[in-house]
């Protein structure tokens, strides 16, 4: 009788779902409020230091902002938002 590993799969079977190779073409509604709260998030950052501050702080962290949430989403969901980013803008400039 053979001995068995704990975990140990035969070959045939599989590790992992495959991932489509094409994208779908259409990007669902909730791919589009990403973008979307990070530009109004920056809005709001930039209002609030402009009233209370110098228009250039305001612009630094307006701009912090913008990075820092493009950096959290693209942690959350990966880069699959930016090529939706891209078609949203390709499609609005059409």
């Amino acid at each position: 009788m053979p001995i068995t590993h704990r975990g140990h799969r035969p070959a045939h079977w599989p590790t992992r779902t495959p991932r489509p190779t094409e994208p779908s073409g259409h990007a669902s509604p909730s791919d589009r409020v990403w973008p979307l709260a990070i530009a109004l998030t920056t809005v709001t950052v930039f209002i609030v230091f402009l009233t209370q501050a110098t228009p250039l702080l305001a612009l630094v962290m307006a701009l912090f902002t913008l990075v820092a949430g493009s950096v959290l989403v693209t942690l959350v969901t990966g880069t699959a938002w930016i090529t939706g980013l891209r078609r949203l803008l390709g499609d609005l400039r059409h």
